[in-house]
């Protein structure tokens, strides 16, 4: 058998061969092909960007209403009480922040593991993901444990697909070309959370504006 053979038949799996020896062997202990790990991984990713979404829809719910409060506080001159609010907003969109980094993440790695699956072209493609993967992965280790476990899971079963198809595989994860490409996933993540954060979360007002804004609402009823 060719390499070129060896590594398809790796990739894809084993054709089906004739034998009651064989096919008990594989029902037992069937071996995963590489392709197969990554479609799976493909699905898991998607589930877990779904969970993401729906902690942000809570995330923006409870900003709306500590938003409310702020202003609220601020209308009636107790800034103290603003400040607090203020503050509770700020750890909220830091959260917020953070969530969508990993999602844009996912959603990038998950375009590269759709490319990988389609060319097969895993030092390129699947190396990166892995590498971005898990590094986005530690940003929620301790704010959305589910999500975290479920993608350190899809981490491993990506790396095991990965040695599957090439014996270069810890070599390639740590080369120069993977970091640089798993570096500009997040950098391309993070740049979209952040236009993206300023489009959903509205800014909070100064104190100085909604004095202002009450000074001027003042003078008008006074005409």
């Amino acid at each position: 058998m060719s390499k070129v053979e060896d590594w398809a038949r790796r990739w894809t799996g084993p054709e089906e061969e004739i034998g009651l020896g064989r096919r008990i062997k594989e029902w037992v202990s069937p071996p995963p092909p590489a392709k197969q790990q990554i479609v799976n991984a493909l699905y898991k990713i998607g589930s877990q960007i779904n969970k993401l979404d729906y902690s942000l829809s809570r995330l923006q719910s409870y900003d709306k209403m500590l938003f409310d409060k702020t202003v609220g506080a601020l209308v009636e001159g107790d800034k103290s009480r603003a400040v607090m609010y203020a503050n509770e907003v700020a750890e909220v969109r830091k959260m917020a922040r953070t969530i969508m980094t990993v999602k844009y993440t996912l959603e990038r790695v998950k375009l590269r593991l759709e490319t990988a699956v389609i060319f097969g072209d895993v030092q390129a493609n699947l190396a990166p993901a892995i590498v971005a993967l898990k590094q986005a992965t530690g940003y929620i280790k301790g704010m959305l444990p589910d999500v975290f476990a479920e993608l350190m899971e899809v981490d491993e079963n990506l790396q095991v697909a990965m040695m599957s198809v090439t014996a270069q595989a810890p070599i390639a994860l740590e080369s120069s070309y993977v970091t640089e490409e798993a570096q500009r996933i997040l950098r391309d993540a993070s740049i979209v959370a952040e236009q993206r954060l300023k489009e959903a979360f509205p800014e909070l007002p100064s104190f100085e504006k909604v004095t202002a804004g009450k000074a001027a609402a003042g003078s008008e009823e006074h005409k």
